[in-house]
């Protein structure tokens, strides 16, 4: 009997020591991630290592480890980052079909080296208190003399703007979009602010009357005092539609796990998985066909820009010289 129980302990111990894993570097919160990886386990048997640093780091330690990298698949936050990768040779081509088909064609790069996960739009916001939405309705109305000391903007750092006069410069091309942002700065009714939420806290305190923001900061901030003032409004929806960016994930290009990687993205643009991580951070569901169950689902449709992520972060470089010439801090 004792030397059955050891045979079956050593088989137990040679099955764990062969389970499979994949590692996934991220700039995302790892409970976020937790609950899937969880599920993924309890599926296929597979430990998912979640990694969590911040951008910047995840690229230089994958640069730094090359072919010796443990990580197979990296989870990143907006189109920007998405779009670095790409041009860094740090993705490989995604093959699975089940993924490449749970998306809408622009939010997956052109070459299949990533897929959207959850999206959210970069929109007009305003004060109900003072301003009617049939006063604004684009990006564009911002530097009209009528918002002259009335508009409210984060700062520049980070991606979101940066995203955003991407997307313009794609649209409009780069001296117009430099005017414009031009025309949006010189409205400010102070200096730009460190994030959206200060700076719809402002708007809410009568510093400014409109400005623009991520969606889900707004929700957010709905969640904690539905009486908040400040309401979104999606723009441009008689001509680009609204600016959309998100978190995205793609599979590492030295890994040896690309089938493996692939069931759980799979897993992660299944309906389940997508309300999970949908409702967790207020963000809209990337994959097809799934609607979100959060108070942003009461904001109703909207047309959103069309164009692929790839090509706006194609003009990130261009984006990046504008807020430089402008002093845009």
């Amino acid at each position: 009997m004792n030397k059955l129980i050891a045979a079956l302990l050593l088989t137990v111990s040679a099955v764990a020591a062969h389970a499979e894993t994949l590692t996934i570097y991220t700039d995302r919160p790892t409970a976020r991630l937790q609950p899937l990886a969880d599920q993924f386990k309890a599926q296929t048997g597979t430990e998912i290592i979640i990694v969590e640093k911040p951008y910047a780091e995840i690229v230089a330690q994958v640069t730094a480890e090359g072919e010796n990298t443990p990580a197979d698949l990296i989870f990143t936050k907006d189109l920007v980052f998405l779009s670095d990768l790409t041009q860094k040779g740090l993705l490989q081509p995604l093959t699975s079909m089940a993924v490449k088909s749970r998306v809408a064609p622009a939010m997956k790069d052109q070459n299949d080296h990533w897929v959207a996960v959850t999206y959210r739009a970069r929109t007009l916001v305003y004060d109900s208190s003072r301003v009617k939405p049939s006063e604004i309705s684009s990006y564009e109305d911002l530097a009209a003399p009528q918002w002259a000391g009335r508009v409210c903007l984060r700062t520049s750092k980070g991606t979101y703007n940066v995203a955003l006069i991407a997307s313009l410069v794609h649209h409009k091309g780069e001296a117009a979009a430099k005017d414009l942002m031009a025309g949006i700065l010189d409205n400010l009714a102070s200096d730009v602010f460190p994030n959206d939420i200060a700076m719809m806290t402002a708007m809410a305190n009568g510093v400014c009357d409109v400005g623009i923001s991520n969606t889900y900061y707004l929700a957010q901030m709905l969640v904690q005092n539905p009486n908040f003032p400040v309401k979104p409004l999606f723009a441009n929806q008689d001509s680009t539609g609204v600016h959309v960016n998100g978190s995205g994930i793609g599979v590492v290009t030295y890994s040896k796990k690309a089938a493996l990687a692939q069931e759980f993205i799979s897993l992660m643009l299944q309906e389940p998985a997508q309300l999970h991580l949908s409702s967790s951070h207020l963000e809209y569901p990337a994959a097809l066909g799934v609607t979100p169950n959060t108070l942003i689902k009461d904001w109703g449709t909207f047309k959103a820009d069309a164009t692929n992520w790839s090509v706006i972060g194609e003009q990130v470089p261009a984006a990046n010289r504008i807020i430089k010439e402008l002093d845009y801090k």
